[in-house]
């Protein structure tokens, strides 16, 4: 095998695929756009709200104790006040989740939106202890059923609140407490339903508290817990609380860039093998490459496209890291262990999809080959959560000494805030190494013969056949 003779088969393979209109416009353009859109999106949606409700809400209080709060609760003034207090916190929350000026302008939309919120308005009309439901409910179906617009908005009757005779004292010492029950008309905000349903049992709590004598200002203060922002303590000091973005974020991250890179490199190198079988162009080129030569550019250039991504993406990544002051994320380690895991994943799945598209004659064939393939790039994704929630058990221990798979697993791990010891990543490595030349052996055998292989596409047996003529 020449040198040189690879190393043009590679770099031909490398600009036929990078140097594209194509592949510019997916690796660089594409997330450009989604970077310029997102905060577009988010905008619209914010002020696309729909409508507030306004309408009138009949309780039937059979204990005949719990109305008179709820109609404070209620209340235009206390619906807004605890809204703009919600609003607040999730305020106060995103400025200690994001530092300085980046939090202040998450806090400044957080405002805007708010300023431009719709609350409910809910008037709530007793009714006499001992009405009759169905009558009550009949009124919100005849309104439903005309579907023309009350000549006052609040009289459009919103809900039936029913609330049991024992709902704040217990009929008897076996008997628990009763219940309530509420009937809406349809599409309702969820809001409304919620701000309804939240304040009927907020009623009923406060005077289950006032008949046992409890004291609801002294059990507010004792359910109400402030919490200082949370550090962790590094060797070099004290740094906000993190966990969330290192625990499962970033293995994630590290996973899904391993996927895609392997994936893009291998199916762009199964897509040309396919193409220049189909046009007869590789009897061309076997006529001065041997076959080993020519897969061994092909998986070579291929590569150079898959680090291509790899290497920008991974870029974004640790400027926007630096950008919201999470620098101190950016480990080098972790880094050079995602391009070394890269060859790995690459090289195998390279391999199989050098053996795939030289034994078929179009994509179409290629399907059925390719469900195996496409199952083994699924297996991360359904253990993400059991790895990065225990890095070291015995499942994530196993797994990561499992080829192909192998690379992905193990890049979470060694992501993840309890990295494994360093004798299992270089175990790992090892295995790969010896993974990674039994699939490009096979992948050899299957390339040689199949290249001039036409007609039916091969099944399994043809294929042990096939290494076994070469």
């Amino acid at each position: 095998m020449k040198p040189a003779k690879v190393l043009r088969v590679a770099a031909r393979e490398f600009a036929s695929t990078a140097i594209t209109k194509g592949f510019i416009i997916g690796a660089l353009v594409v997330p450009a756009l989604m970077t310029l859109i997102i905060p577009v999106v988010a905008k619209l949606a914010m002020s696309a709200q729909p409508s507030a409700d306004k309408g009138t809400v009949y309780v039937l209080d059979r204990s005949a104790e719990v109305t008179p709060s709820l109609i404070e609760h209620l209340s235009p003034e206390q619906v807004r006040e605890r809204w703009e207090s919600q609003n607040e916190n999730i305020k106060n929350a995103t400025k200690s989740i994001m530092p300085g000026s980046i939090g202040d302008k998450a806090a400044a939309k957080i405002d805007d939106a708010s300023s431009m919120m719709q609350y409910p308005y809910i008037r709530v009309v007793p009714t006499a202890p001992d009405a009759d439901l169905d009558e009550l409910k009949a009124e919100i179906r005849e309104q439903v059923a005309s579907r023309s617009k009350q000549s006052d908005e609040i009289d459009t009757l919103l809900a039936v609140i029913e609330i049991d005779a024992d709902a704040t004292r217990k009929a008897s010492e076996k008997e628990g407490f009763g219940a309530y029950q509420a009937f809406f008309r349809p599409k309702l905000n969820e809001e409304t339903v919620g701000e309804i349903k939240e304040s009927v049992r907020w009623a009923i709590r406060e005077k289950r508290y006032e008949n046992a004598g409890i004291d609801r200002g002294e059990i507010r203060e004792l359910d109400s817990i402030q919490a200082r922002q949370s550090k962790e303590i590094t060797e070099e000091g004290e740094r906000k609380e993190s966990a969330e973005i290192a625990t499962y974020a970033i293995p994630f991250v590290s996973m899904l860039l391993l996927l895609i890179a392997s994936m893009t490199g291998g199916q762009y190198l199964l897509t040309t093998t396919i193409e220049e079988k189909s046009n007869r162009v590789v009897e061309v080129l076997l006529s001065a490459l041997s076959p080993m030569e020519l897969m061994t550019g092909k998986i070579l250039g291929q590569m150079g496209v898959g680090l291509s991504l790899l290497t920008i993406y991974s870029s974004v990544g640790i400027m926007a890291l630096i950008f919201f002051t999470l620098g101190d994320l950016v480990d080098v380690m972790k880094i050079a262990y995602i391009f070394i895991f890269f060859l790995f994943a690459y090289c195998m799945f390279a391999s199989l999809m050098a053996a795939i598209g030289s034994a078929v004659n179009d994509l179409r064939e290629a399907q059925a080959l390719m469900t195996p393939v496409m199952m083994m790039m699924i297996i991360p994704y359904i253990f993400f959560m059991p790895v990065i929630r225990a890095p070291n058990s015995m499942l994530s221990t196993v797994m990561s000494f499992i080829p192909p798979i192998s690379p992905f697993i193990m890049i979470m791990r060694v992501s993840s805030t309890d990295p494994p010891p360093f004798w299992q990543i270089g175990l790992v490595m090892l295995i790969n190494i010896a993974a990674v030349l039994i699939f490009l052996w096979f992948a050899a055998k299957v390339f040689r013969v199949g290249l001039l292989m036409f007609g039916k596409p091969p099944n399994f047996r043809t294929l042990i056949k096939w290494i076994r003529m070469a």
